[in-house]
């Protein structure tokens, strides 16, 4: 069940045993924890947890639509409008259909329609600044979630899947200043199991075509080269 991030810094605090049960965090350590959490989202994302992020340089005002089994960061300093959907058409493989977390009903009870990869990520880069946004799609939840603007009141970003193994991941990038001796085996456990099943995307279903051929609604396959910002911008129909 998805925490806040108060209540995963507080967990973690726990897990190092720098509170007990009842106290709450200060605001100054609460303040350093949102930093780390917010760097540790960015973190996931530029080394490929949830897979390789295209850079689309675009150079008119635009609009953007997230797509299935794309992960891509725009590049721009002009004006553009990003829509993240919350379905995606989806293709139709052998008998049965594809949901995010496994097999789906058979034809004839499904709609054609599919909800967000897990863990799709959607990126506005801007050289001022003033329009960067970075969105991951959390399929436990089925919600958008912004994860780099996150403050304490917020749901945090992927806690769905494990509150503990996220607190647990955050308690080991705090003890730099807490010391890693504070470090329970539970707690490493716990750390690794939740990133073992980012990196494996075990929330997310193979994609079509992995195991019952290619569909026609398949887009580029990795190491061809294409043309994003054409094909985002509505000039260039996928292959």
């Amino acid at each position: 069940m998805p925490t806040l991030v108060s209540d995963t810094i507080r967990l973690a605090f726990r897990k190092l045993g720098a509170i007990r049960a009842g106290q709450e965090v200060s605001s100054s350590d609460a303040a350093d924890a949102l930093a780390s959490l917010t760097s540790l989202y960015s973190e996931w994302i530029s080394a490929g947890t949830f897979g390789r992020v295209y850079n689309i340089p675009l150079m008119q005002e635009t609009e953007l639509t997230a797509t299935a089994n794309m992960h891509y960061n725009a590049v721009t300093d002009e004006a553009i409008t990003i829509t993240l959907p919350s379905t995606m058409a989806a293709c139709d493989c052998c008998t049965w259909n594809y949901r995010d977390y496994g097999w789906c009903l058979p034809e004839g009870y499904w709609d054609g329609v599919n909800v967000p990869p897990d863990l799709t990520v959607m990126m506005v880069t801007d050289s001022y600044g003033v329009a960067r946004a970075t969105y991951v799609y959390d399929a436990y939840v089925q919600l958008w979630m912004r994860v780099d603007t996150i403050l304490l009141t917020d749901e945090a970003p992927l806690s769905g899947r494990g509150a503990d193994g996220l607190a647990s991941k955050l308690a080991i990038r705090l003890t730099d200043q807490y010391g890693e001796e504070l470090l329970t085996r539970i707690t490493i456990s716990s750390a690794a199991s939740y990133q073992m099943a980012l990196v494996s995307k075990y929330g997310q279903a193979e994609p079509c075509g992995a195991s019952c051929g290619p569909s026609a609604a398949s887009t580029t396959t990795q190491g061809t080269s294409f043309n994003f910002a054409a094909y985002f911008t509505g000039q260039l129909e996928p292959n």
